[in-house]
């Protein structure tokens, strides 16, 4: 073991995150869920997935917990095992899965039991099984652990800002789906993770950038050219993989544009990006038209593609979040980002070429946007011949509020693609509740304000 693991103790108490994981999942696809009286017993993953064999129309809203929460669970299990000074955070992750399970829970009563408890009464095993689950996922927050660091407690742990997000996130999708269980529909689930799953890539390369010190505001208007040109090529009868692949590549060169002003011009980022926002938006204004993009064949459609059940762009997300994460950790350059953003001077001492990251980071950027481009053109069959409004504020939010300091030096991708999940399930969730969603602006505004103070704080305390 690590010297970084030789003043911890290893706990049989680690592995319960994982049986938990485990038995979530057992409970879900295996064990009789619901007795149906004229269909005999039957899981909720069967009647989910045959909604003919629904003739009773069973409570499925907010079932998609269960699993999400099994998914979690798995992740701080496996995160536990691996580094045991962690225990402690990955008791307060189960603790919120333990949230999640209850909430079903809470749902089917409210939406059942009020009315004739019939349904309730004829719940199988796996049902009961999930509610002791749920119970033992909490409960399992009192159980005594060992000593660790006092930068690995939970106090501190649950300060920073991936996990303030978490929290948040599982405390909305309570507090909405109570309100109204319709916000646990897997259908608005999905909608919430992979609609908006082309935000949480194109945040991925934002979050590099300011962490460098810099800012891109022309990342929408990219977005939306390269979708353009990914559909163009593929209805002129190129090869799909070229419609797919050319985004990345003209991204990178227009991120290297940005990067050659930025780096060797010494010209200010956000103006550069300001500048090029407009460009880019004039060329696609004149490129299209005003015309949409249709007649794309069948196989273009990436986004829509679900491999072993799961959206392709919730694995693009999740994959290249952290993918992304551990490069920047543990790579050279990655580090080096970081070095440049906390403390240029510092960081050109020590060898860094200031103009060769920031061209790189701009590089990089622009390939992830052109990712972000390619999902966002085929998640539906038409292509519209601009982006989204606001999109380029909904990146730099997602990338802030996630925790990365608009002064640079500081932050995680993991974080930002939290926060563009949070800031979906927000937008979701005022719909739910009866608000009007062009608040979502006014909470984008008010959620980067207090993020930058914390920061600002943050900074100044450490200073002291």
């Amino acid at each position: 073991m690590s010297a970084g693991f030789s003043n911890v103790r290893f706990s049989p108490v680690a592995f319960l995150p994982l049986l938990l994981s485990v038995g979530l999942v057992a409970a879900y696809w295996l064990l009789p869920f619901v007795t149906q009286p004229l269909l005999g017993s039957s899981t909720v993953a069967e009647v989910d997935a045959s909604r003919d064999a629904n003739e009773f129309e069973l409570e499925l809203n907010g079932v998609q917990l269960v699993l999400f929460a099994a998914f979690i669970v798995g992740i701080g299990g496996v995160w536990g095992l691996l580094n045991p000074k962690l225990n402690r955070a990955v008791a307060a992750v189960t603790a919120l899965g333990g949230v999640l399970v209850l909430t079903y829970f809470a749902v089917f009563f409210l939406e059942y039991f009020r009315e004739d408890g019939g349904y309730l009464g004829a719940m199988g095993a796996g049902f009961w099984l999930l509610l002791g689950l749920g119970v033992v996922m909490m409960a399992q927050l009192l159980l005594p652990r060992p000593d660790v660091p006092t930068e690995t407690r939970l106090g501190s742990l649950m300060a920073n800002q991936e996990s303030a997000i978490l929290l948040a996130l599982v405390l909305l999708l309570v507090a909405v789906g109570l309100s109204n269980p319709r916000f646990l529909a897997e259908r608005n689930l999905l909608d919430i993770l992979q609609g908006n799953a082309y935000i949480a890539v194109a945040a991925i390369g934002m979050s590099m950038v300011i962490i460098t010190g810099n800012i891109d505001i022309s990342v929408g208007s990219l977005i939306g050219l390269l979708a353009v040109v990914s559909g163009r090529l593929v209805v002129a009868d190129m090869p799909i993989a070229v419609a797919w692949l050319a985004p990345l590549l003209v991204g990178a060169g227009v991120g290297a544009i940005i990067g050659l002003l930025v780096a060797y011009l010494k010209i200010p980022s956000i103006v550069v990006t300001l500048g090029m926002l407009s460009i880019l938006k004039g060329i696609l204004i004149l490129w299209t038209g005003g015309a949409r993009i249709t007649g794309m064949p069948d196989a273009f459609y990436l986004a829509q593609a679900r491999p072993l059940g799961v959206p392709t762009p919730v694995i693009f997300m999740v994959l290249l979040t952290f993918l992304a994460a551990a490069w920047l950790r543990y790579s050279g350059l990655g580090r080096a980002f970081y070095a440049l953003g906390g403390n240029p001077e510092a960081a050109r001492l020590s060898g860094f070429s200031q103009t060769r990251l920031t061209m790189q980071v701009f590089i990089l950027n622009g390939v992830f946007a052109g990712v972000a481009a390619v999902l966002y053109a085929t998640q539906l069959n038409v292509i519209q011949p601009t982006p989204p409004p606001g999109l380029e504020l909904f990146v730099i939010t997602a990338a802030v509020v996630g925790g990365v300091s608009i002064l640079g030096g500081k932050g995680t991708v993991v974080g930002a693609m939290l926060a563009a999940i949070l800031l979906s399930a927000i937008r979701s969730g005022m719909i739910f509740v009866n608000v009007s969603p062009f608040w979502i602006q006014a909470v984008q505004g008010v959620l980067i304000l207090v993020t930058v103070l914390v920061d600002l704080i943050r900074r100044n305390r450490q200073a002291v």
